[in-house]
């Protein structure tokens, strides 16, 4: 687990929602600790509406994707690109997403994190499925250290530990949490999995710790496995 990043990021709604400003300050007050604010059919002046309603504290806890001139109006936490974005110099995060596994391990762009998806079939977007197998990007992770990756695309609850398993950092959250008719609801949902993963890493790490102690301690071949 990568202390520095929440292990999950939620990517708001692309529509404009009624509410949306009040309803996102009652997520960020439940936990969510980092938001993906992509609005790819509205103007900056729209997006601006809704960074208006918010708390200077959460917006710091906001990605920007797409309009980038408010970076300079708001203390946001970073900038999101696309896959065919330029990489532009920013403060705060740069991340941009990617949708095959061989543009991830061939880029040498300096990269704060990552989202590649669809990892399962898209719960917002019908008919936009996977293009690799689960069985790559295991193999992907496998080949060695890289930036933090998000998966993204098909994420419900029972998948998190799992993807966090294969090598992800963490899970993006779209459909799973807008497509229900209780957002918030569906978010404290995947919180719970969230606060569960921690605990059990936790007792791990604790165990771990207390048989080291007890334990001759490892040679340098086992920390390096």
């Amino acid at each position: 687990m990568n202390k520095t990043l929440p292990m999950m990021v939620l990517i708001s709604s692309p529509r404009m929602r009624s509410g949306e400003a009040g309803d996102l300050e009652e997520m960020f007050d439940l936990g969510l600790e980092r938001l993906h604010l992509r609005k790819p059919d509205h103007s900056a002046k729209d997006i601006s509406k809704i960074l208006d309603k918010l708390p200077e504290k959460y917006l710091k806890k906001i990605v920007l994707h797409r309009v980038p001139e408010l970076l300079e109006k708001y203390p946001l936490a970073g900038y999101h690109h696309t896959s065919k974005e330029k990489l532009r110099g920013v403060s705060g995060s740069c991340s941009r997403s990617f949708h095959k596994v061989s543009n991830l391990r061939e880029s040498k762009e300096k990269l704060d994190y990552s989202f590649f998806g669809p990892v399962y079939h898209s719960i917002s977007k019908q008919g936009y499925g996977p293009k690799v197998s689960i069985e790559s990007i295991r193999e992907y992770f496998s080949s060695g250290n890289r930036s933090p990756v998000f998966a993204l695309g098909g994420i419900r609850r029972n998948k998190v530990k799992n993807l966090l398993e294969i090598g992800f950092s963490g899970v993006a959250l779209l459909g799973a949490v807008w497509g229900r008719k209780d957002p918030i609801h569906a978010l404290e949902g995947f919180m719970k999995v969230r606060d569960s993963i921690f605990v059990d890493y936790k007792g791990r790490m604790e165990k771990s710790s207390k048989n080291t102690i007890r334990e001759k301690p490892p040679s340098l071949s086992s920390l390096s496995t």
